[in-house]
C-alpha cells in the first residue's frame, strides 16, 4: 500500500522543497495524469462546515478501505494547498488505462461547471500548475509533445474506457501545458529532449 498514514498538505513552494528531496528507484512514472473530483465541487469543498483535511482523509478511507485500492491519486489540489494523499515514489491508482505510468492528479472541483480561470477556480489551476511543473522538473518529463499513453500530459477523459469527461470542459488542455512550460521555465528548468 502506498497511502501515507495521513495526508501531507503543502503550499507549492514547500512541496518543490519537498519533491527536490525524493527518489524515485523503483517505479518511475512517465507523465501526469489530470482528474477533477466533480464531488466535492469547488462549492462544497469552501463550505466552512467541513475541514479541508477531514475531506481528505475521508477520500483516502474510500479508496482504501470501501474500494480496496492499493493505493490511490497521488494529489488533490485546492485553492490554497496540494495534499499529498500517496506515495510519489510509488504507483497509484486513478485512471485504468495507464496507472503504471502515471501520477495522478486531483484538482477540486467541477470544471464541467464551475470557472476554471477565476475565483476559487483559478486558485486550483494555479496551485495544479505549480505541482505539475515541479514534477516534470524532477522527473525530467514534458508536459508537450502528448502521445497516448506514452508521453505529455494526459487528461482523464482520454482513457475511454473509464467513460470520465474529466478534468471538465472548462479546462483547456493547450492552456495548461502552455502555463506548465512557463511554471518550468520560470523554476529554471531545463526542458529534456523529444524522448521525454
Amino acid at each position: 500500500m502506498s497511502f501515507l498514514p495521513e495526508p501531507k498538505a503543502y503550499t507549492p513552494d514547500e512541496f518543490g522543497d519537498f519533491v527536490e528531496k525524493l527518489e524515485w528507484n523503483g517505479w518511475r512514472p512517465t507523465f501526469v495524469t489530470l482528474h477533477n473530483t466533480g464531488v466535492p465541487s469547488l462549492a462544497v469543498w469552501l463550505d466552512p462546515r467541513h475541514a479541508a483535511k477531514q475531506r481528505i482523509e475521508s477520500q483516502g478511507h474510500y479508496e482504501r478501505d470501501i474500494l480496496h485500492w492499493h493505493s490511490g491519486v497521488h494529489l488533490f489540489v485546492a485553492p490554497n494547498l496540494i495534499w499529498n494523499l500517496c506515495d510519489l515514489t510509488s504507483q497509484g491508482v486513478s485512471v485504468s488505462c495507464w496507472n503504471h505510468l502515471t501520477i495522478g492528479i486531483e484538482m477540486i472541483g467541477d470544471y464541467a461547471t464551475e470557472s476554471f480561470d477565476s475565483g476559487p477556480g483559478a486558485q486550483v489551476r494555479d496551485n495544479a500548475v505549480a505541482a505539475m511543473a515541479i514534477l516534470h522538473r524532477k522527473l525530467g518529463l514534458r508536459p508537450d509533445r502528448y502521445r497516448l499513453g506514452v508521453r505529455g500530459l494526459h487528461f482523464h477523459k482520454e482513457c475511454r474506457r473509464d467513460h470520465h469527461d474529466c478534468p471538465g470542459r472548462n479546462v483547456v488542455k493547450a492552456d495548461v501545458v502552455a502555463r506548465v512550460l512557463a511554471k518550468m521555465n520560470a523554476l529554471g528548468a531545463s526542458l529534456p529532449g523529444a524522448d521525454h
